[in-house]
């Protein structure tokens, strides 16, 4: 049997949230329908609903159910018409993507967004409605975004923040509430991140903004007119349990084995780079380059060996190109084209990260042998 190490792309599904989707699917109903069957399907919904504010502590139920983070994404951004549009610059494609008049915020070598350049362009366009969208957690490298002190400097001017938090849910703590957090206006969630479901995610949104949305999809007046289409009532059954197991934080106990993994790697191969090594980073995740090794072919090869890992976005896959996140970060080809993402489940045995790192060696050697070859 193979080993999965692409969390990030998609945790694997909760037993929980699988008996959710069959319970579910017995009720006949569609949830827009007034007859008994109708509410019930509804009533699986608004349940649902509620599961997610509790696992982000908010009284409010703004939450727009969509058919991923994608979506949500683009339904935040599509409220950002007639404003100027600030995001970092290594945001998620379905970010990046949206609005081609976008000013990109820098950030260092270690993966951390510049807060001085970042209030220079807010500065800059103080006149104007603003719309900031800065990923809490960065998908490749599991760089942790300073929310707190942007928030801080957001504060002082006329910002609309939104912020993608598929990396982050299960990982650090959001609550609503009583942090800083609720100073966040838009925030993204996917289901298959948290154990739930593919094909499910949601938007929360402030009461602040809620008049700025407006639906992307048209048609019927479901989620309050904001997303148009009879709901995907077995999906966000099992999304809603999974929201349930979320703050558990079981996936903070891969530490150990992600720093383990590093130190090895580290030890065995000398011009190894750990991207986003001096910042703080969720627990689960390492992006490890290796110089003048292609990532594509290493990713093949891993797999052959039994060992599921990903070189850059999983959106991206099947597609050989640059990270624009390693990019960003200022790092030359050498790096940028040999870096693979780890991304821990559960903590590994000591034996098998040992394993792992000498079918590593073994292939990075091969690769060396046909280079020297040819």
């Amino acid at each position: 049997m193979g080993l999965y190490l692409d969390y990030n792309a998609s945790a694997p599904i909760l037993q929980e949230s699988i008996e959710a989707m069959i319970d579910s699917s017995k009720v006949l109903g569609n949830p827009s329908s007034i007859h008994r069957s109708g509410r019930q399907a509804r009533s699986i919904i608004e349940n649902s609903r509620l599961k997610i504010a509790n696992m982000l502590d908010i009284t409010n139920h703004n939450i727009v159910f969509t058919s991923g983070a994608t979506e949500a994404n683009s339904l935040a951004l599509a409220s950002s018409k007639n404003m100027k549009v600030l995001m970092s610059s290594i945001e998620h494609p379905s970010v990046l993507n949206h609005r081609e008049d976008k000013t990109l915020i820098p950030v260092d070598s270690s993966g951390v967004i510049l807060i001085d350049e970042l209030e220079k362009n807010i500065k800059k366009f103080k006149d104007d409605k603003i719309f900031l969208s800065v990923m809490a957690v960065n998908n490749e490298t599991g760089v942790i975004q300073p929310i707190n002190k942007i928030i801080t400097i957001i504060k002082k001017y006329d910002v609309i923040f939104h912020v993608d938090a598929v990396q982050a849910i299960g990982r650090i703590p959001i609550y609503m509430s009583n942090s800083y957090w609720k100073d966040v206006d838009l925030i993204t969630i996917s289901s298959h991140k948290i154990g739930g479901p593919k094909g499910i995610g949601c938007l929360v949104y402030s009461e602040k903004i809620k008049n700025l949305l407006f639906p992307i999809i048209v048609g019927g007046g479901q989620e309050k007119e904001i997303r148009a289409g009879t709901e995907a009532v077995q999906l966000i059954s099992g999304f809603g349990v999974a929201s349930e197991y979320a703050n558990n934080f079981i996936i903070n106990k891969t530490e150990k084995s992600r720093n383990l993994l590093e130190t090895t790697c580290r030890k065995r191969f000398s011009d190894c780079v750990i991207l986003g090594f001096d910042s703080p980073r969720v627990s689960n995740t390492t992006n490890i380059s290796f110089k003048n090794i292609n990532a594509e072919n290493m990713v093949i090869a891993l797999d052959l060996a039994g060992y599921e890992v990903s070189s850059g976005s999983a959106c991206s896959s099947g597609k050989i190109s640059e990270s624009h996140v390693i990019k960003a970060m200022g790092y030359k080809k050498n790096v940028l084209n040999g870096s693979i993402r780890i991304s821990l489940c559960y903590p590994l045995k000591n034996n098998v990260i040992k394993n792992f790192v000498e079918t590593l060696n073994t292939i990075i050697e091969n690769f060396k042998i046909i280079k020297r070859d040819n």
